[in-house]
């Protein structure tokens, strides 16, 4: 029997408890929704026509299991404010066997890494404003439609399920995690993590332009719109409460020629929500320009727990700011800053071979990641920043120091003659 290629069994391995809750109660639902179908199915094949009733075709008998149960697990509209659940279950079960094993997998994956990024609790509560939210904006969709058009149909027959919104809302998380990381998708197309959100809202318009259903594209804009959303303005990781920075904007998610208009229409929109007080303006208790090294900031009225996450994040947004600036200096010098990048490897050898396990990042291949901290035994690798430059800084500086001691020394000296002189 072949093997399991090692991905699929990191995957399957090692699964935080949170996500492993989650997969569970989405297969037993999703097991009792297919035993009801099996069981339609028998009850169809040993009557026959001639026993179903109605026009012969077995549709009453046949449905009358499946219906009664989708609406225990599934959003209906007519009857989701009675069985209230639904909001919460509607977006973990599924009825298509492949859906439910693309589903499976996606959430095994995507829940193990923010699990162990953002905390259980965290995650927790992602997946709960993201699904619960997602079905709250399905049957007020469906209600408003209802009433505008005056369609039965849209409160009796729509039925809201899948885990739609949830990729979403891990699509969002990436983002804003990683965004400058590169995935392969089908093994020829290579994005990065920033990107994926708006290729999946694309898809989704596609698809309901094949089938002519909107149930689907309701659920993914939901899903990016209302994550996005609680992550910008009111999670909170590590004592910092959203994400203001501008690689996190609502404008980040278009490409670039399009992000002028975008972002004067969100931050419009903006200023009336601040105007209602519905937003905070600055964010940090009434002043945006915070300093993220600082333990402990204006507004949070508590000092920070873990002081290392501070200086990662911090080291993360510079990672991103500095990659772009050295790529635009980069292109118009044509490589001039090859030569500064080779003076301070050979600089910073001596030091690498003493310092053991500090790690370095060059100056002209920045990542998205945050530069590793430790805990309160490394503090003295927490004081200093890991770039290789930073070793031209160390010797320029003590060059400078040496020279200003030779010059006072000279000056004493001369002082002390001119009074023996005297």
């Amino acid at each position: 029997m072949p093997s399991v290629p090692p991905n699929w069994k990191a995957t399957f391995s090692n699964v935080p408890p949170l996500t492993k809750s989650v997969s569970t109660a989405m297969t037993i639902m999703t097991a009792l929704g297919l035993l009801v179908r099996v069981r339609d199915l028998l009850i169809q094949t040993h009557t026959g026509d001639s026993d179903t009733g109605n026009d012969g075709s077995g549709s009453v008998l046949v449905l009358s299991s499946e219906a009664s149960f989708l609406p225990l697990v599934a959003l209906v509209p007519v009857s989701a404010p009675f069985r209230f659940w639904t909001f919460a279950t509607a977006s973990f079960f599924e009825r298509n066997i492949l859906m439910y094993a693309i589903n499976t997998f996606i959430l095994l994956g995507c829940g193990k890494y923010l699990e162990r990024a953002w905390g259980s609790r965290e995650l927790f509560k992602y997946l709960s404003i993201t699904s619960v939210g997602t079905m709250l904006g399905i049957y007020f969709t469906c209600l408003f439609e209802y009433i505008v058009r005056s369609n039965d149909g849209l409160l009796y027959d729509t039925q809201a399920y899948g885990l739609t919104g949830v990729i979403a809302g891990f699509l969002i998380g990436f983002k804003q995690l990683v965004p400058e990381h590169l995935v392969t998708l089908w093994g020829v197309l290579s994005l990065r993590v920033k990107s994926l959100p708006l290729l999946f809202a694309i898809m989704m318009f596609l698809g309901a332009f094949v089938t002519h259903t909107q149930i689907e594209l309701l659920m993914a804009m939901y899903g990016l719109f209302i994550s996005w959303i609680y992550t910008r303005f009111l999670k909170v990781q590590d004592g910092i409460r959203g994400d203001r920075s501008e690689t996190f904007s609502f404008a980040s998610f278009f490409p670039e020629f399009i992000q002028p208009p975008v972002k004067a229409v969100s931050n419009f929109f903006f200023r009336i929500l601040v105007k209602l007080h519905i937003c905070s303006p600055m964010g940090y208790g009434g002043s945006f320009q915070y300093d993220l090294e600082n333990p402990q900031m204006a507004g949070m009225g508590h000092t920070f727990t873990r002081p290392g996450s501070l200086r990662a994040e911090a080291e993360r947004r510079r990672a991103l700011a500095l990659k772009a600036l050295d790529m635009r200096l980069h292109a118009a010098s044509g490589g001039g800053l090859s030569a500064l990048s080779s003076i301070g490897r050979s600089n910073t050898a001596g030091r690498d071979g003493a310092s053991g396990n500090v790690p370095r990042v060059s100056l002209l291949s920045l990542s998205a990641e945050p530069l590793p901290t430790g805990g309160s035994d490394d503090s003295d690798d927490e004081q200093e920043v890991l770039f290789e430059t930073g070793a031209l800084d160390v010797n320029s500086n003590s060059e400078v120091s040496s020279e200003t001691s030779a010059r006072t020394k000279r000056q004493s000296d001369g002082v002390r003659d001119e009074k023996e002189k005297q």
